[in-house]
């Protein structure tokens, strides 16, 4: 695996204080530095400059469960590609993530992984049958059934089969959209070129198109990658809940004896304790590690 630095990619859109302060973690590893995608429809984002952050130019504005959030993953990956060839790693996380591990810590990991992907996904075959989880059968209805009303949140049923590009040897998968690709497969899926227009083209009305699209380039790219089914990342859902549990406190002992490296997600603003307690944590893990 290459010992390139490792580009921490941050979609942010609100609170710099807190993006502030995430940068500043990243940028603590040996071998890693930032790369910020920030809104521009959002908060104003103000952060002192560093050789180790890239501002990501013509951001593009983004919106939960629209294509938008895909068009800023591709955009930021290709620009890592583009500009920083030597990487070793790419890894995407929110303005609202933090790592529960220090990033030199991160750093080793991944520099002795035998992975060359970590994502957390499932297949979404034709048969029901093989399902495991509800979220599969809900994930075919949605990509497959469903089309998203344009200007709308709402997706309505189609009487048909939408003609998709899951075909030919190309599968659906679903999972996080939190990724941590290696440089070699980031170069695999940013060159299947034909298969992500087809796969953009059908998203651009999809009910949440980046629950699929990084999946299903992914783990349908040839020779086939080594894929960890895991994100790396704390996140903590609650029932029929769409976004997950904010951090506080009382997930320490979770997070404490999670591998992830990072959670999701903290809100400074409603619980200011817990950038301080989860540092903590991370050196507490350092010491009882070395």
């Amino acid at each position: 695996m290459s010992k390139g630095p490792i580009a921490v990619i941050v979609l942010s859109h609100r609170d710099s204080e807190q993006v502030t302060r995430l940068i500043h973690r990243i940028t603590e590893g040996t071998n890693s530095f930032a790369v910020i995608h920030h809104d521009p429809s959002g908060e104003p984002l103000s952060i002192p400059p560093s050789s180790q952050v890239a501002v990501i130019p013509d951001p593009i504005p983004c919106k939960w469960g629209r294509l938008s959030l895909v068009q800023a993953q591709w955009k930021t990956l290709q620009w890592v590609a583009r500009n920083v060839p030597e990487f070793s790693w790419a890894l995407l996380v929110s303005g609202q993530d933090y790592p529960i591990r220090k990033m030199s810590a991160i750093e080793q990991e991944l520099a002795g992984s035998p992975y060359d992907a970590y994502l957390r996904y499932f297949r979404v075959g034709p048969d029901p049958a093989e399902d495991v989880i509800p979220w599969q059968a809900l994930t075919r209805r949605r990509y497959l059934y469903k089309r998203r009303v344009p200007f709308s949140r709402r997706s309505v049923t189609l009487p048909f089969k939408r003609r998709h590009p899951y075909r030919n040897g190309v599968e659906l998968y679903v999972g996080d959209m939190w990724f941590n690709l290696s440089a070699p497969t980031v170069a695999a899926v940013l060159d299947a070129r034909q298969m992500s227009e087809r796969m953009l083209s059908y998203l651009r009305f999809a009910p949440i198109p980046d629950e699929t699209f990084i999946a299903s380039m992914t783990l349908n790219v040839h020779p086939a990658p080594n894929v960890a089914h895991d994100s790396k990342r704390y996140i903590k859902w609650g029932r029929r809940q769409l976004h997950p549990q904010i951090i506080t406190a009382e997930h320490l002992p979770d997070l404490r004896a999670s591998d992830a490296f990072f959670a999701r997600k903290i809100d400074r603003l409603a619980h200011p304790e817990i950038p301080d307690l989860l540092d903590r944590l991370a050196e507490e893990r350092t010491a009882s590690s070395g």
